[in-house]
């Protein structure tokens, strides 16, 4: 492949589950996976490109709707031959970034009631997620016996169900925290 690029494998790994169009895909990745991965138009176009020049997807016209002809891409053999050798490999370091803790950590320009009022914005943020992550929980938990996939899902639910919680407590202890300044 031409260059180490996540978004190729997030796309490859969309589409041994069906063909799609970029659009499809990004949609796909919008209710899917955008909790832990997310990529916009400006990656997915022109990373189609550079999968169907390496030979990785195909494309073909789909069935016309109103407008142009929608292009529906495939993977290929070389395709998930190179996902299963992406998947093989160990795993990188996480990169995270926190724009609320960089901000906090110059938090003494700040009022503790604005600092504070930050940290309740990020709990209610992530109190939304940790609430849609329940429902996604649940509706797989239904269904988990269905397709062995649903298994592989459900333990990124599962992260993140773990995750959101740790923000909660997180903020609230940090609240608490700057109250007692």
């Amino acid at each position: 492949m031409s260059k180490e690029n996540t978004t190729f494998y997030v796309i490859l790994g969309l589409l041994t589950h069906q063909d799609m169009t970029g659009y499809d895909i990004k949609k796909r990745i919008d209710t899917a996976i955008s909790n832990f991965w997310d990529a916009g138009y400006g990656q997915i176009y022109p990373a189609l490109k550079l999968l169907e020049k390496d030979g990785f997807v195909k494309k073909g016209l789909g069935e016309k709707s109103k407008g142009p002809n929608r292009i529906i891409y495939s993977i290929t053999e070389s395709g998930r031959n190179e996902l299963m050798k992406w998947l093989s490999t160990p795993g990188e370091k996480e990169y995270v970034k926190y724009e609320i803790l960089l901000k906090l950590f110059f938090g003494g320009l700040l009022t503790k009631a604005e600092n504070a009022k930050r940290i309740m914005e990020f709990r209610e943020r992530n109190k939304k997620n940790l609430d849609m992550v329940g429902l996604y929980k649940q509706s797989l938990s239904k269904v988990l016996k269905e397709d062995e996939d649903h298994y592989y899902y459900f333990l990124t639910v599962l992260f993140g169900e773990h995750i959101y919680k740790a923000y909660i407590e997180w903020a609230d202890e940090a609240v608490a925290i700057l109250k007692n300044l």
